[in-house]
């Protein structure tokens, strides 16, 4: 069976220089799609906006954009829980315009928004799907939940193609923040130790998906038919944190022990593990083994810092 092709596309990224933001810019532009971008981290051009996401910004783009992945907004937990209000503007005012625009200038456009697995809380120790309840326990989940209800609410009563990708724990070659990016750092500043304290208990249950498989998730996506969808991107494999940093250790040869504090961070679920049966039936296939991911991860980190 001939696999099909598709026209190039002009795609606006939001966050474009962020960790997802930088890999789907490179991921697409190699595929000859037409790039743009707004972020506020970055230096203004022909294509890119220095700036926070908003209408009058898009519209200096002067673009009729076919594909729109909408990937700012609050980074972390962290940052959510001590600016609330702060953060909702990033990850919920943004996406408001981002919809203001497709429904008044570019209705034709698909927008593809970055949700997370956080919309779930802490209310489940086996895999989760995605008609599951949603109960968040972190500001950032809550505002998740947010952002996604009113892209329902556009889709429904204006007809917006929308999608909507749940990432569990995405990770990969440059990434500059998190658990893998901090403990890293940590243990080469303290390779000789014969301990090393960590923060949780450690038998915290999550699902590690690759930054390679969520790009491949992303463009299934893009090429997919019009409606409104919502998908868990992970790849059903639990791990513990634990399991992961054991992983890390291996890789930098740290022979020490992980000393675990026991306390349990304000929003930090005990277990987060997909259901990716509905990502599967449209043609996802996660490839990357977190053991292979996290050796590639760890040789990126060698060799950048």
């Amino acid at each position: 069976m001939k696999s099909k092709t598709y026209k190039s596309k002009k795609i606006l990224i939001t966050g474009i220089n962020g960790f997802i933001g930088s890999n789907c810019a490179k991921y697409f532009a190699q595929k000859n799609h037409e790039i743009f971008g707004i972020d506020i981290f970055g230096e203004d051009s022909s294509k890119f906006i220095k700036g926070e996401v908003n209408l009058e910004n898009i519209l200096s783009l002067n673009q009729n954009f076919d594909l729109i992945i909408h990937l700012a907004g609050s980074g972390t937990v962290g940052l959510a829980q001590k600016s609330p209000e702060l953060e909702y503007l990033k990850t919920v005012g943004s996406t408001e315009h981002i919809l203001e625009y497709i429904r008044l200038y570019n209705k034709n456009a698909k927008l593809i928004y970055s949700s997370s697995a956080a919309v779930y809380g802490d209310l489940y120790d086996v895999e989760i799907k995605e008609e599951n309840k949603l109960n968040p326990i972190s500001t950032y989940g809550k505002h998740k939940v947010e952002v996604e209800k009113m892209c329902e609410l556009y889709n429904k009563n204006f007809g917006l193609d929308i999608n909507i990708i749940r990432f569990f724990s995405i990770y990969g070659e440059g990434l500059t923040k998190q658990l893998l990016w901090d403990f890293t750092n940590r243990v080469i500043q303290n390779i000789e130790e014969n301990s090393l304290p960590c923060f949780g208990i450690g038998e915290e249950k999550r699902d590690f998906v690759h930054i390679q498989d969520a790009l491949q998730l992303i463009e299934i996506l893009s090429n997919d038919d019009k409606g409104f969808k919502i998908l868990n991107c992970g790849t059903g494999e639990v791990k513990t944190v634990l399991d992961i940093l054991k992983l890390i250790c291996d890789e930098l040869n740290f022979k020490g022990e992980l000393v675990f504090d026991k306390i349990v961070k304000e929003g930090d679920p005990k277990s987060l593990i997909s259901n990716i049966d509905k990502a599967v039936a449209i043609g996802f296939c996660p490839k990357v083994k977190v053991e292979d991911g996290i050796k590639r991860y760890v040789q990126w980190f060698k060799q950048n810092n």
